[in-house]
């Protein structure tokens, strides 16, 4: 049929019998393959309804908590000195021409350490001795003037003037004489200062000039550890100085050899804080010191520092984070399944970090994989954590 038919009158396009019958085919054709794709979807859907979802049980490491609160004790090194040291110097300035001693000799009282170049000290001496001959020349040639004028004044030969002015020149003379003699021994004194000679027994610990040298008064030439008391000096970080106390008891060993041991007592405690390493020097007497024990060994020096707090020690591997949170998985034994808890920090130990707050002892905590976990996934315990937990309450 053409179009041009199937207009009628009013315009409107009229499509024969034929045409109805072939429309109506194709649409009830697109019908029902619609209604088979839902038909099968829904098939699909129920059989994935009917078959039973498995739970995965993921094996965790546990641990039991157990609450701490042991004395604290900490091992510091440190090195056996004396307890006094000191610089040996020479009290004049001069050139060294002789040194007697090296680092490790024992000094006796007395014993002469280093000498100097005397030559100009000789001539000092000699220069004042001279002095001292002149004053006491001058001197007696005011008192026979002055004697002179006292015979002759009773006569009326010299005024009482001439007289006071004999006895003034007299008491000059007499002054002068006493002022070079004084600078006369100390000329002497800087002579015998040309021998340096230790007046303490002790050993040399270290040598700061050498023969040749020129030095200048009081600078060190050797250092002195003097014979006695030797003590045990270390350094103690400023968290566990407030711990110590002066005339504290303190166990010492000796580093080479761990079968040497004495006991010390707290002397000193630094006031200030050493300023590169923020430490606090610590200076401990030791009583009774063994004969192996020399000066600049190693010595360890156990302090005890108090009871510590109560906590709980977990692993490290378990802590986490919750909500931005520090937090710990706790595992219930009956149905072994997990729960993030909140804890406090209180620092930390050689086995692992404190905890303040937040797990009690008995908690089973989970140590290992709690980075896969989540609230209230089930899990599987160690056998060991079981069987300890069974043979006590449940917390």
């Amino acid at each position: 049929m053409l179009v041009s038919d199937a207009i009628g009158n009013s315009g409107v396009l009229r499509l024969g019998n034929d045409d109805n019958r072939l429309s109506s085919l194709i649409i009830r054709n697109r019908l029902g393959k619609i209604a088979l794709a839902i038909g099968l979807a829904a098939v699909l859907i129920g059989c994935k309804q009917d078959k039973p979802v498995e739970q995965v049980i993921r094996p965790v490491k546990a641990i039991i908590a157990q609450e701490q609160a042991p004395e604290r004790s900490r091992t510091f090194s440190g090195n056996v000195r004396a307890r006094i040291e000191s610089p040996l110097g020479f009290r004049v300035a001069g050139k060294i021409m002789e040194r007697l001693v090296n680092i490790g000799d024992k000094i006796a009282v007395g014993q002469v350490i280093a000498k100097l170049d005397e030559t100009d000290l000789k001539l000092s001496e000699n220069s004042a001795r001279a002095a001292v001959e002149s004053a006491r020349t001058r001197l007696d040639v005011a008192r026979d003037a002055l004697n002179r004028a006292k015979a002759l004044l009773p006569n009326g030969y010299i005024p009482k003037a001439t007289v006071d002015q004999r006895q003034l020149e007299f008491d000059a003379a007499k002054a002068s004489l006493e002022s070079t003699e004084a600078q006369a021994r100390q000329a002497e004194n800087a002579t015998s200062y040309a021998a340096l000679a230790s007046d303490k027994a002790g050993i040399v610990t270290a040598v700061n000039a050498e023969p040749g040298q020129v030095v200048a008064a009081g600078a060190p030439v050797v250092m002195l550890a003097e014979a006695g008391e030797i003590e045990v000096a270390l350094n103690v970080p400023e968290q566990e100085v407030t711990h110590l106390s002066a005339g504290q008891r303190v166990a010492l060993e000796l580093w080479a050899d761990q079968d040497v041991r004495a006991e010390g007592r707290i002397r000193e405690i630094g006031g200030q804080a050493d300023s590169g390493s923020r430490t606090y020097s610590v200076r401990i007497s030791v009583m009774d010191p063994p004969s192996a024990m020399r000066l600049g060994m190693t010595a360890t020096a156990t302090l005890a520092l108090g009871a510590d707090e109560p906590h709980v020690v977990i692993p490290v591997t378990a802590l986490t984070q919750v909500q931005g949170r520090d937090a710990v998985f706790v595992a219930d034994r009956t149905t072994q399944t997990v729960t993030p808890r909140f804890v406090e920090k209180a620092g930390i130990g050689p086995d692992g970090i404190k905890l303040r707050d937040g797990v009690k002892a008995g908690d089973v905590v989970v140590t290992g994989g709690v980075q896969f976990l989540i609230d209230g996934m089930k899990v599987r315990l160690p056998k060991e954590v079981l069987q300890t937990a069974s043979a006590g309450p449940s917390p």
